[in-house]
C-alpha cells in the first residue's frame, strides 16, 4: 500500500503540469510596502544622527563615569539599530497569499492525492496530558483526505506505557469518531474542542460524547494511578506490548518500542471505510548516547516512517496543536502539487495560533510579530522560517539540496523508496526497530546533512534555516480559518522559561559556524540573512532593555542628567525615534488584526523578556559556551490548574513561585517607581525638570508597564502573588534604602461614582432651547391677540395649550439631564470588608395573582433563581405572595421545593450564571451527564405543574394544606394561607448544605374590604416576614423577573453595607431589563428612557424612583424617616425585632396568620405611614416617592451583566392596557395631596419634584399628541393654514424646536446603548400611547375622580401564544381583537393619510402650499409612523390583523370628525369674509370722509 501511495503521489504531482487548469493559489504584495520603504529611509537618517550625537558626547566626556554612561547608551543604541535594520527585511516585500482548495479536485482525482505522514511528538505524560495528544492525533486522522493515505506517527520520548494506553483507547474511539465527523461535516475535529463548542445536541452526538468521556476517564484514571492495571488490558496483544515495560525500563534508558495500533490495509471504521495508520514510536534511549531532544525524536520518526509508509508529504505537529480545519492538507497541496513551485519547495508553513488566550494576551502568547508579521515579510523573499508545528514538508527536502540528493545509509530510507510490504510484516517492523535504536545515527549524516538538524535547542528554526541555505524555498499559508490551534502557557514562569529555552537555542545558531549574520548572508543573500539574524540574536535584546531599565533611573536618583533637555534640538530626535519605532510597530500590529490592548501587552512583555528570559538565556548560553555548565530541554507544561486558569482568564499575572527571573523583574519595578517618585518631588520643588524629563518619562513608562508587578507585590492575596522571598531579595539587591511603598489605608472601595460626560452639553443646550420656547410663546401670544374670529382664536389656543404641556414635560425632563451619573461596584471587595458569616439576612418578596395569566412555572423559575444566589443560603428567605389564592400555585412551589435541593448545589458546583432553570436549559449549556439528569428532573417537575394547571386542580389532595380549598374558598374571599415549604434550620440539599426558607403566603381576603392590589399583598408579606425572619434587607420581584447574575446581591451590598451612605439609603434599584424583546422593539418594551436614562439622571440628584421589581430595600425605610422611627402596632413587626423562635413554631405561625388577615390593617398606619403606600395603582412609584419625601435616598445599580430579566407583553392590546393602568395610577398621585408638583417640590426640592412630576403627569402627553394628530390635518383638508410659511422666520423656530427635541432624544437613546431602529420605534410608540392609553387613562381617571366609575387592577398576561409570538418576533403589530383604543389610533391614521394625500394632490396641481408645508410635514410624519396600522387594515390576512369592526367604526368617526371640522372651518370662512367686508367698507367710508375733509380745507 505504501508503494501505491508513493506512485500515486508522483502521478498526482504530474497532473498539475498541464496548462489551462484553474488557479490553485495567488500572491499579492501588501499595500503598505511603499510607506515602509520611505519611512525606513527617513528613520535610518535619524539613527545616524543619534549615533553621531553619542560619538560627540563620548568624545567630549569630562570624566570616566560620564564616558562609561555614554558608552553604555551607545552600545545599547547600536544593538537597537541592528535589530531595527534586521526588522526592516520583513517590511521590504511582505506578501499575502490565497489558496483555492476547491480547484484541487478539478485538476486531480482524490485517488491521486499524495500520501501524508503526520509526526506528533510528546515527552512527558504529566506535563503533556495524553488526552491532549490523543485529541491532536484524532483531529488529523479525521482530515477531509483519503484516510488510507494518512499515517499518524506518535513519538513518545518519555517512553511511557500511559501514553501507549491512551492511544490504544484512542484507536478504538477513532472508529466511531472519524465517520461521525465526516458524516456531519464537523469543522472542529478534535473531540475536546468539538464538545466544548456550541455543537448540535443530537442523539448521535450525545452517544459519541459519552464514548469520548468514557475514554477520557479511563486515560485520566490510569494517569492518576501511574500505571496500566490488568483490568485495563483487554487482549493478549495489548498485554504483550505492555510487558516491554520491565523494571529496567526507564525514560532515560529503554529499548525501542514500536506498536501499530491501526493498520490502513486491515482496520475499518464502523461505516466500513479504511482507517488511517496509527503507529506509536518510542525510540531507544541510553544514558551514554546523546538523544538530541526533539530533533532526535523527529529524525527517528523520519526513519521509522521511511521504512513503513514513506509518504512524500510530512506534517509535523506539537502534541497540543489540534487541527481546526479539515481542509488544511488540501490548502497545503495547492502549493505542494503546483509544478511551478514544487521543485524547490521544502515546506508550507501555517501560522501558530492559540486557543484560550485571555482578552489582553498578558503574556504575549499570540506572538503576532513572530508568527504573522515577520513570516509575511519572509514570504516575500524566499519563504518563512520553520516554526516547529503546523508545517507540511516534502520528504525530499530532508535529503540534500533540490539539485543534489544526499542518499541515506540504507536504500529503505531514501525519499523515493517504494514500500511494498505491509507495515506489520516482520521485516518492516524489524527494520523500524533498527533505525529507532540510539546507536543508529553514529557516524552518519543524520542531524548534519540529512533530516532535522542538531546543534540547537531551537531545532525548528535551525532546520528551516539550513534548508533554505541549501537552496530550498518555503511558503506561508495563512487562511481565514486557523488551520491549527494550540495551547499557551498560562503562568508567567512557564512563559519565561519557554522563551529562555528559545533564546539559548537561537544563540546556539547565531554564534555557530552557520550564523545567519555570516553564513546566512553568504548563502541566501543579505535580506534573508538579516531576517534570520533578527531571530538568532533575540537574546541580546537584553542589553538595551536592561540598560534602559536601570541606567537612566539610577542616574535620576543621583540627579545626573544623561539625555538632552526638552529645549534642545536633540530632544526632538529622541522623541521622533521613540514615537517612530513604537508607532510603526503599533501600525503593523493593528493591520495584522491585533487590538490596542494586545499591542500594549506585546510591548510590555517584550520589556519583561528583556530583563528576565533574555538576560538569563544569554548568561546560561555563555556559561555553557565556556564549559562551566550545561543545559537540557525542559518541556513546557500543558497541564491546566483551575485556579491559575481563572486568574489568567481575568488578565492577572501569575507569579506564585520564586524564580531568579522574577528577582530582576521586581528590582527593575522597584527602582523605576522610586526614581519616578523622586523625579516628581524634584519637579514640585521647582528644580530643573527640563533635564530630568526624558529620564522621568522612561521611569514613568516603566512604572505603567510594571503595574502587574506592584499589584502582585502589594495588593494581591491569592496564590499567584509575588513570593515574599522574591520581593525581599529584589528590594535588597535594588539597594534603594527605602521601605516598600504603602498600599494606602482603609478598606478597599466597594463602589465608585462619576458624572456623565454629556452633562455640560445638556446644560448648554437646555439654555438655548429654553430661549427658543420663550420665542414660541411670544409667537403664540401675538397670534392669539390678533385672531380675527372665534375659530382662529380657538385653533391658536389649542396649539398654545398643547405647546404649554410639551414645555412643562420638557422642563421636567431636563431634571434627568442636569446631573446624570454612572456607578461601578466591586462585589469582590465585600468579603474583604466583612465575613460571610456577618452578611445581613435577606427576605425576598415575589408577588403573583393569577396562575393562568402568570403561569406558576414562570414564578417558580424566579424563586429558584434567587434561592441560588452566591450568598449564604441559610440567610435567604423567599416569600411567595399568591394574591389569587390558588392551590395550583401552592402545588407548583411544593414541587419546586423538592427540585431546589438538586438545583442549588448543581448551580454552585458548576458556577452557573443563569440560575433560572428555564433560562439555563434554553442557553448553550454544557451537555454533561449531570446536566442531563437535572434537566430531566426539571422537565418532569414542569410537566407536573402544567398538567395540574391544564386540569385546573391538584390531583394529590392528600396533603393537609389542600383541605383549606373548600367550596367557600374563592380568590376574592378566603382566609389566610401560610405554608412553610422549606425551613433553613432543618432542610438540606443533596450536598448536605442548608436550604433557604421558602414560604407560601396567600393573605386573607373579603369582598367587603379593600385589598389595595399589589401594595396590599406586599404589606402582608412585610408583616408576615417581620414575624418569621425579619431580615434587614428586602428584595421585591415581579413574578416573571428571574435573576441573571448570582452576584447581584453582593453588588447591592456594596451600597447597603457602606457605613458612609447606609443610614439614609432606602433602596438600591436595578434597571428593568427584558428578555425576548424583538429586534426593533416594536412596542417599546425596553423602556430605555424610563428604566435607564431617567433613573441615571435621578441618581445624580437624590436617587432613582422605585420601579416595582429588582429593588433591594432596607426594612427600616418602611417604618418612618431616617431620623424618626414609626413603631408598628405590635413589637414583633418592628424592623429591629429579633426573631428567636423557629419559623414553624405554633406561636410564629399563629401571629403570621393574624397579620395576614384582611381585617388586620383597620385603624392602623399601614399604607399611609408604614410599608408600601396605598392610593395609587402604581404602588411602586408612589412608595418610592413617599420614601424620598421622608428623607430617604436611593441608588441605581446598573452593572454590565443585567441583574434581572423579565418578560414583556407581546400583544399590542396588553402593552396598551398595561400602560393605561400606569397612567391612571400616576394621575392618582399627581392629583393627590402628595402631588410631586407641589408636595414633592416642597419636600425634595425643585429638581426631584419635577423629576417625579414628569412621570406623574405622563397621561397629559395625550393633550399635545392628540392635538397634533388631528388639528393640523383637519385644517389641511380645509386648506386652512395654522403655522408660519416656509419663507417666514418663525418657520425656522419651529424647525429648531422639532429637530432639537428629537435630536437630543435620539442622542440620549443611542448613548444609553440603544439602536437607531429602536429609537424610531420608541418615538412611534410614544405617539401611539398619546392617542390611546394616555387618552383613555386620562378619561378613566377623571370619570373615577367625578365618581362616575371605578378602576381596577388588571394583571398583565405573561402567557405566550405561539402564533402571536411568531408575529412579534417578525416585528408585526398584533391587533386581532377589537378595542376602543384601536379605534382612535385608526382614526388618526386615516385622517393623516387623507390629509397628506390631499396635500400632495394640491402640490401636483401646482398650487402654492408654502403656508401648508408644516401641516403636510406633520401629516407625512404621522403616515410614516402609522405604516403598521395601514398594513393591518389592508395588507394582512393573519389573525393579528385589524378587526373589520374597528376599521368601520374608525372610518365612520373619522368621516364625522372631518364633516364637523369642515362645517366649523366654512363658518370661519363666512365669518371671515363678513369681517373682511366690514373692515373694507369701514376703510372705504373713512377714506371718503377724509377726502371730503381735504377738499373742504382746500376750498377754504
Amino acid at each position: 500500500m505504501g508503494a501505491r501511495a508513493r506512485q500515486q503521489g508522483g502521478s498526482a504531482i504530474q497532473a498539475t503540469s498541464t496548462g489551462g487548469h484553474p488557479s490553485l493559489h495567488t500572491v499579492k504584495p501588501l499595500g503598505r510596502t511603499l510607506f515602509n520603504r520611505v519611512f525606513a529611509a527617513i528613520y535610518a537618517l535619524s539613527i545616524l544622527a543619534l549615533l553621531f550625537y553619542h560619538a560627540k558626547t563620548l568624545f567630549y566626556s569630562p570624566a570616566l563615569v560620564s564616558f562609561s554612561v555614554t558608552l553604555a547608551l551607545l552600545i545599547s543604541d547600536l544593538v537597537l539599530a541592528f535589530f531595527w535594520v534586521s526588522t526592516q527585511t520583513f517590511r521590504m516585500f511582505p506578501v499575502c497569499r490565497k489558496q483555492f482548495p476547491e480547484n484541487l479536485k478539478k485538476i486531480m482525482e482524490r485517488s491521486d492525492f499524495p500520501a501524508l505522514d503526520v509526526f506528533i511528538c510528546t515527552a512527558d505524560p504529566y506535563k503533556e496530558p495524553p488526552i491532549s495528544v490523543v485529541n491532536t492525533a484524532l483531529s488529523v486522522m479525521a482530515y477531509d483526505y483519503p484516510t488510507e493515505k494518512i499515517s499518524v506517527y506518535v513519538s513518545d520520548d518519555g517512553g511511557s506505557a500511559l501514553t501507549l494506553f491512551a492511544f490504544m483507547e484512542a484507536a478504538k474511539f477513532a472508529t466511531h469518531w472519524l465517520p461521525f465527523c465526516k458524516k456531519n461535516n464537523i469543522l472542529e475535529r478534535s473531540p475536546e474542542a468539538y464538545f466544548e463548542s456550541n455543537h448540535t445536541c443530537t442523539s448521535e452526538a450525545v452517544n459519541i460524547k459519552i464514548m469520548y468521556e468514557s475514554m477520557k476517564v479511563k486515560v485520566e484514571r490510569v494517569l492518576e494511578r501511574g500505571e496500566v492495571d490488568d483490568e485495563n488490558i483487554t487482549s493478549g496483544q495489548e498485554r504483550e506490548a505492555f510487558n516491554k515495560w520491565a523494571d529496567s525500563f526507564t525514560r532515560q534508558d529503554h529499548p525501542a518500542v514500536i506498536q501499530v495500533l491501526l493498520d490502513a490495509s486491515k482496520d475499518r471504521d464502523i461505516a466500513g471505510y479504511s482507517m488511517p495508520n496509527l503507529i506509536y514510536v518510542s525510540r531507544e534511549k541510553n544514558k551514554a548516547s546523546p538523544h538530541h531532544f526533539k530533533a532526535g525524536a523527529l529524525n527517528a520518526l523520519l526513519r521509522v516512517s521511511g521504512c513503513m509508509t514513506n509518504a512524500p508529504i510530512i506534517l509535523t505537529l506539537d502534541c497540543d496543536s489540534c487541527s481546526n480545519d479539515p481542509e488544511t492538507p488540501l490548502r497545503a497541496m495547492c502549493y505542494l502539487s503546483d509544478p511551478e513551485t514544487r521543485p524547490q519547495l521544502a515546506y508550507v508553513q501555517f501560522p501558530q495560533i492559540f486557543r484560550g488566550i485571555n482578552k489582553s494576551d498578558i503574556y504575549n502568547a499570540e506572538f503576532k510579530r513572530l508568527y504573522r508579521i515577520n513570516v509575511m515579510g519572509f514570504d516575500g523573499l524566499s519563504g518563512p522560517n520553520y516554526l516547529g508545528t503546523g508545517c507540511f514538508f516534502q520528504r525530499r527536502a530532508f535529503y540534500g539540496s533540490p539539485s543534489i540528493l544526499a542518499s541515506p545509509e540504507i536504500p529503505e530510507l531514501a525519499p523515493d523508496y517504494i514500500v511494498d510490504k505491509p507495515i506489520q510484516s516482520q521485516p518492516v517492523l524489524a527494520l523500524a526497530h533498527q533505525v529507532a535504536s540510539c546507536n543508529y545515527e553514529n557516524r552518519s549524516y543524520w542531524g548534519s546533512k540529512i533530516g532535522f538538524r542538531y546543534g540547537s535547542l531551537s531545532e525548528d528554526y535551525h532546520t528551516g534555516f539550513r534548508m533554505q541555505c541549501e537552496g530550498w524555498k518555503s511558503i506561508f499559508c495563512d487562511p481565514e480559518r486557523p488551520a491549527f490551534l494550540g495551547d499557551v502557557p498560562i503562568t508567567l514562569n512557564d512563559a519565561l522559561n519557554q522563551q529562555k529555552r528559545w533564546s539559548i537555542g537561537l544563540l546556539e545558531v547565531g554564534l555557530s559556524k552557520y550564523s545567519p549574520a555570516t553564513f546566512g548572508v553568504k548563502e541566501i543573500g543579505l535580506l534573508m540573512g538579516l531576517a534570520y539574524a533578527q531571530s538568532a540574536f533575540w537574546a541580546i535584546w537584553s542589553i538595551p532593555i536592561t540598560t534602559y531599565a536601570f541606567l537612566p533611573q539610577l542616574a535620576l536618583l543621583n540627579k545626573v542628567y544623561i539625555f538632552p533637555k526638552v529645549s534642545e534640538p536633540w530632544f526632538f530626535l529622541y522623541a521622533f525615534i521613540f514615537l517612530g519605532a513604537y508607532g510603526q510597530d503599533f501600525v503593523d500590529f493593528i493591520l495584522a488584526g491585533g487590538s490596542i490592548q494586545r499591542w500594549w501587552s506585546d510591548q510590555r512583555f517584550w520589556i519583561i523578556r528583556g530583563i528576565s528570559s533574555y538576560v538569563f538565556g544569554s548568561v546560561e548560553f555563555f556559561l555553557k559556551f565556556l564549559g562551566i555548565s550545561s543545559f537540557g530541554f525542559n518541556v513546557t507544561s500543558k497541564v491546566v490548574d483551575n485556579e491559575q486558569s481563572k486568574r489568567y482568564g481575568q488578565g492577572i499575572f501569575e507569579f506564585g513561585v520564586h524564580s531568579p527571573m522574577f528577582v530582576t523583574l521586581t528590582m527593575a519595578a522597584i527602582i523605576n517607581l522610586i526614581s519616578f517618585s523622586q523625579g516628581l518631588v524634584e519637579v514640585f520643588r521647582g528644580n530643573n525638570w527640563e533635564g530630568l524629563f526624558v529620564q522621568m518619562f522612561i521611569s514613568g513608562f516603566a512604572v505603567v508597564n510594571s503595574w502587574p508587578i506592584y499589584e502582585a507585590i502589594a495588593w494581591r492575596k491569592d496564590r499567584g502573588k509575588m513570593p515574599i522571598k522574591t520581593s525581599i531579595i529584589a528590594t535588597l539587591l535594588a539597594e534603594s534604602g527605602t521601605t516598600k511603598a504603602s498600599t494606602g489605608g482603609g478598606p478597599p472601595p466597594l463602589h465608585t461614582v462619576k458624572p456623565m460626560g454629556i452633562t455640560i452639553f445638556n446644560r448648554m443646550f437646555a439654555t438655548v432651547y429654553a430661549l427658543a420656547i420663550l420665542a414660541l410663546f411670544y409667537h403664540h401670544t401675538k397670534r392669539l391677540l390678533c385672531s380675527p374670529t372665534i375659530v382662529s382664536f380657538s385653533l391658536n389656543l389649542a396649539l398654545s395649550l398643547s405647546d404649554f404641556v410639551l414645555t412643562f414635560m420638557w422642563i421636567n425632563t431636563q431634571t434627568y439631564r442636569m446631573c446624570p451619573v454612572y456607578r461601578k461596584q466591586f462585589p469582590e471587595n465585600v468579603e474583604k470588608v466583612m465575613k460571610r458569616s456577618d452578611f445581613p439576612a435577606l427576605d425576598v418578596f415575589i408577588c403573583t395573582a393569577d396562575p393562568y395569566k402568570e403561569p406558576p412555572i414562570g414564578v417558580v423559575n424566579t424563586a429558584l433563581s434567587v434561592m441560588a444566589y452566591d450568598y449564604p443560603t441559610e440567610k435567604i428567605s423567599v416569600y411567595v405572595s399568591d394574591d389569587g389564592g390558588s392551590a395550583l400555585t401552592l402545588f407548583s412551589f411544593m414541587e419546586a421545593a423538592k427540585f431546589s435541593t438538586h438545583w442549588l448545589p448543581f448551580c454552585k458546583k458548576n458556577k452557573i450564571l443563569e440560575r433560572s432553570p428555564e433560562a439555563y436549559f434554553e442557553s448553550n449549556h454544557p451537555c454533561t451527564s449531570e446536566t442531563g439528569k437535572i434537566e430531566v428532573m426539571y422537565k418532569s417537575m414542569k410537566a407536573k405543574v402544567e398538567h395540574a394547571l391544564e386540569k385546573g386542580e391538584v390531583d394529590d389532595q392528600q396533603h393537609e394544606i389542600f383541605n383549606k380549598w373548600t367550596d367557600n374558598f374563592t380568590r376574592q374571599d378566603h382566609p389566610a394561607v401560610i405554608q412553610v415549604l422549606l425551613d433553613a434550620s432543618k432542610d438540606k440539599d443533596i450536598a448536605g448544605n442548608l436550604m433557604p426558607n421558602l414560604i407560601y403566603v396567600s393573605r386573607g381576603k373579603c369582598k367587603a374590604l379593600p385589598h389595595h392590589f399589589k401594595a396590599g399583598a406586599l404589606n402582608a408579606l412585610l408583616r408576615v416576614s417581620s414575624n418569621m425572619t425579619n431580615a434587614p434587607i428586602i428584595l421585591t420581584l415581579d413574578c416573571d423577573f428571574c435573576s441573571n447574575d448570582p452576584r447581584t446581591l453582593l453588588r447591592a451590598m456594596c451600597y447597603l453595607c457602606d457605613p458612609a451612605i447606609r443610614s439614609t439609603l432606602a433602596y438600591v434599584q436595578f434597571p428593568q431589563i427584558y428578555r425576548g424583546i424583538n429586534k426593533n422593539d416594536i412596542y417599546c418594551g425596553e423602556f430605555k428612557r424610563l428604566f435607564v436614562i431617567n433613573t441615571m439622571g435621578m441618581d445624580g440628584v437624590e436617587g432613582p424612583n422605585y420601579v416595582g421589581t429588582g429593588c433591594f430595600f432596607h426594612r427600616r425605610s418602611f417604618f418612618g424617616s431616617p431620623s424618626s422611627l414609626i413603631s408598628p402596632e405590635i413589637p414583633e413587626l418592628s424592623p429591629d425585632h429579633v426573631v428567636d423562635k423557629p419559623i414553624q413554631s405554633q406561636s410564629v405561625l399563629a401571629l403570621a396568620h393574624q397579620v395576614a388577615d384582611c381585617n388586620y390593617e383597620n385603624q392602623t398606619d399601614w399604607g399611609s405611614k408604614i410599608g408600601f403606600r396605598y392610593g395609587s395603582l402604581v404602588e411602586d412609584y408612589y412608595t418610592g416617592f413617599r420614601l424620598q419625601c421622608e428623607g430617604w435616598k436611593s441608588i441605581l445599580c446598573n452593572p454590565e451583566r443585567p441583574a434581572f430579566f423579565g418578560h414583556v407583553p407581546i400583544n399590542f392590546a396588553d402593552a396598551l392596557n398595561q400602560q393605561k393602568r400606569w397612567s391612571i395610577g400616576l394621575l392618582e398621585v399627581a392629583f393627590s395631596k402628595h402631588s410631586p408638583a407641589t408636595f414633592g417640590v416642597r419636600s425634595k426640592g425643585i429638581l426631584m419634584g419635577l423629576g417625579y412630576a414628569q412621570l406623574a403627569f405622563w397621561a397629559i402627553w395625550s393633550i399635545p399628541i392628540t392635538t397634533y394628530a388631528f388639528l393640523p390635518q383637519l385644517a389641511l383638508l380645509n386648506q386652512v393654514s395654522i403655522f408660519p410659511k416656509v419663507s417666514e422666520s418663525w418657520f425656522f423656530l419651529y424647525a429648531f424646536l422639532f429637530l432639537g427635541a428629537y435630536g437630543q432624544d435620539c442622542l440620549d437613546f443611542v448613548l444609553a446603548g440603544g439602536s437607531v431602529q429602536r429609537w424610531w420605534n420608541d418615538q412611534r410608540f410614544w405617539h401611539i400611547r398619546g392617542v390611546t392609553c394616555y387618552l383613555f387613562g386620562s378619561i378613566e381617571f377623571f370619570l373615577k375622580f367625578l365618581g362616575i366609575s371605578a378602576s381596577g387592577f388588571t394583571v398583565t398576561s405573561k402567557a405566550v401564544d405561539a402564533e402571536q409570538s411568531k408575529r412579534y418576533e417578525q416585528g408585526i403589530f398584533e391587533f386581532g381583537v377589537h378595542s376602543p383604543m384601536f379605534v382612535t389610533l385608526t382614526m388618526a391614521a386615516i385622517i393623516n393619510l387623507i390629509s397628506f394625500s390631499q396635500g400632495l394632490g394640491e402640490v401636483f396641481r401646482g398650487n402654492d402650499l408654502e403656508g401648508l408645508f408644516m401641516q403636510m410635514f406633520i401629516s407625512g410624519f404621522a403616515v410614516v409612523n402609522c405604516w403598521p396600522i395601514y398594513e393591518a387594515i389592508a395588507l394582512r390576512n393573519d389573525n393579528g390583523k385589524m378587526p373589520i369592526k374597528t376599521t368601520i367604526m374608525a372610518t365612520l368617526l373619522a368621516g364625522a370628525l372631518y364633516m364637523a371640522a369642515s362645517f366649523i372651518f366654512k363658518r370661519q370662512d363666512a365669518t371671515g369674509h363678513f369681517m373682511a367686508s366690514l373692515i373694507h367698507n369701514s376703510r372705504a367710508e373713512s377714506k371718503s370722509t377724509s377726502n371730503h375733509h381735504l377738499r373742504a380745507c382746500a376750498l377754504n
